[in-house]
């Protein structure tokens, strides 16, 4: 049995190593990508995406219009919100995920019901892998959500600490918070487009009327993120108590890099233990076979020899 799962665990391993390998190679071609756009001295327009805009191209009109099926989606505020973690905050972002989430209801239904009536089962077996064709295709949408949710929110706090290094120093530097956030957005674009997208959206929300600490607070919503969400906390109250914010600042940036370096070493120390799964099932058969088959064969002939 041991045979037969050698050459499995091999390829296994030889695709980890590609997979690793590959991981190195995009995250240095993204890293000459960023120096080369320091050394240019390219930078992303102060223009965000416009909610006002309703245009969608025609498939997602298409889609949009399924959304009368599920009309509790079309009105949900918590939706919006959590679509706008993900990055969609568009007007019709509600609707589109709605007629999605139909599509892949009944497509997964039915192609669950066409297998299993293909494979000649019993029709209690077609009636629940039916069921649970339509239950993956109704939550499929949203867990594709909450992983672009989770990648966006994990490049947000990798990103926060600098950003917020910068805006202290504007901030000690004489610039008023609008001029600051403006100007942070601009330098994040280079290694943060999320992070760099959301500050500009809060200077716009203010360029355009709403209050402060309303605009902070729809950073948080829209982010989800906890480090961004005790730094509007500390904005918002040195705002309203007329505190030094450049001071306050500069504290909670203090705190936001311990707390990185915990994460950090949190990782690190997690590591010898994301590594007895590779070890056990990938690199220590095929040393078995190295140490061990030389002298299995050498006891193999001996054996046939002495049977003949």
């Amino acid at each position: 049995m041991i045979l037969y799962l050698i050459p499995v665990l091999t390829a296994l391993t030889l695709l980890a190593a590609a997979a690793a390998f590959y991981q190195l190679q995009v995250r240095g071609r993204e890293t000459s990508e960023r120096l080369r756009r320091v050394l240019d001295g390219e930078d992303s327009p102060d223009t965000v995406l416009d909610p006002r805009d309703t245009s969608l191209p025609i498939l997602g009109k298409a889609v949009s219009f399924l959304a009368w099926l599920l009309p509790g989606h079309i009105y949900s505020e918590p939706l919006q919100w959590e679509l706008a973690q993900a990055g969609y905050r568009h007007l019709e972002a509600r609707k589109v995920f709605a007629g999605m989430r139909v599509i892949s209801t009944v497509v997964l239904g039915l192609s669950a019901a066409l297998i299993a009536w293909q494979l000649k089962r019993q029709p209690q077996e077609i009636l629940i892998l039916t069921l649970v064709g339509v239950l993956v295709g109704f939550y499929l949408p949203m867990m594709i959500v909450r992983t672009r949710q989770s990648k966006r929110q994990r490049e947000i706090t990798l990103a926060l600490p600098d950003a917020l290094d910068l805006l202290v120093i504007c901030v000690e530097a004489g610039q008023g918070l609008n001029a600051a956030l403006l100007k942070v957005g601009r330098e994040t674009a280079l290694y943060s487009g999320a992070l760099s997208e959301e500050l500009k959206t809060v200077n716009n929300e203010m360029r355009a009327g709403v209050t402060r600490i309303q605009a902070l607070r729809n950073l948080s919503l829209r982010t989800g993120v906890d480090e961004v969400r005790a730094l509007v906390a500390v904005m918002i109250q040195s705002d309203r108590f007329g505190t030094s914010i450049a001071q306050a600042l500069r504290t909670h940036a203090e705190s936001l890099r311990i707390r990185r370096r915990q994460r950090a070493e949190e990782t690190a120390r997690k590591a010898p233990v994301k590594l007895v799964f590779p070890l056990v099932f990938c690199i220590f058969p095929e040393l078995l076979v190295v140490i061990l088959a030389p002298g299995m064969l050498a006891l193999f002939r001996a054996l046939s020899d002495m049977a003949k």
